[in-house]
């Protein structure tokens, strides 16, 4: 037990995820079958109740689907949409419905967010100098000049040029 424990732990997230389907055809639609009920059997774990006809079940995400779901679940977070607005949008996209599968794709748009930001750090900076750059002339140009400086100091900051704070910290007494 120990063993399978260890390995279901340095699983791959998007596989966790995806608990994905035994079979997949080339395009990546899951070979999926709907388990039959025997009514003249007990129910137990191999022969599961009868579903209502309102809970059919659905086949799970492809590998394909899961990472559409993510770089969807990106967007949304990128758009700063409120939770409940990207639950409603899960639910209408995805067909999901349950807050703990919408929050795991969430968790993990969120940690490939940050991988993303940390591997490109210097495009990241480039662009942020270039989007400061831009908002500081249009300040100039508005006569804004205390704005122009706050985005001077931010690029300062950015590049490395300026470490300190400008004003000492006040002492507490």
């Amino acid at each position: 037990m120990p063993l399978r424990a260890a390995n279901q732990a340095a699983a791959d997230p998007v596989e966790e995820l995806r608990s994905a389907p035994d079979q997949q055809d080339a395009d990546g639609e899951s070979l999926w079958a709907p388990v039959a009920v025997d009514p003249s059997r007990p129910i137990s774990q191999t022969n599961p109740p009868r579903r209502a006809p309102h809970h059919a079940q659905t086949p799970r995400a492809t590998a394909g689907e899961v990472e559409r779901r993510i770089a969807e679940a990106q967007l949304w977070i990128a758009q700063r949409l409120p939770l409940l607005e990207i639950r409603a949008k899960a639910g209408e996209s995805w067909g999901v419905s349950n807050v703990k599968t919408v929050n795991r794709y969430l968790d993990l748009a969120r940690m490939r967010m940050v991988e993303e930001l940390i591997s490109d750090r210097r495009r990241h900076q480039a662009e942020q100098i270039f989007a400061l750059n831009d908002c500081a002339r249009r300040a100039m140009d508005a006569e804004q000049f205390s704005a122009a400086v706050g985005a001077f100091r931010v690029i300062a900051e950015i590049g490395g040029l300026l470490r300190a704070p400008i004003k000492p910290p006040e002492a507490k007494s």
